[in-house]
């Protein structure tokens, strides 16, 4: 699948979950749902390479390193679930959750 294709597919399928949350606060994170989206293409592109190429690299005299490709997936998997934490923290701001069993147990225990 082409990387453009696969960024507007994740660009709307995080902006569609925002969909229920203050427009105003949709247009303030826009940018971070766009880098979000971005750095998911980017993340699939590492893995095919660590798939394809290893995660660690041998040198002719056995010593071992980690690879540029493992490296870079590390740090952008780290900045990638900060930004999508980061939206989760906003979005659920913004949700209201209906009651559940214990909320209702709750309800009959104060009666």
């Amino acid at each position: 699948m082409n990387q453009n294709t696969v960024k507007n597919t994740e660009l709307e399928r995080l902006r569609s979950l925002f969909s229920s949350v203050d427009e105003t606060k949709t247009k303030l994170v826009d940018n971070l749902i766009e880098q979000a989206a971005f750095m998911k293409v980017e993340l699939g592109i590492l893995q095919e390479q660590i798939r394809k190429y290893g995660s660690v690299q041998v040198s002719s005299k056995g010593a071992q390193r980690q690879t540029e490709s493992a490296k870079y997936y590390t740090k952008l998997i780290n900045s990638y679930g900060t930004v999508i934490k980061t939206l989760n923290t906003i979005m659920g701001k913004n949700v209201v959750d209906g009651d559940d069993a214990f909320d209702e147990f709750l309800r009959r225990a104060n009666v």
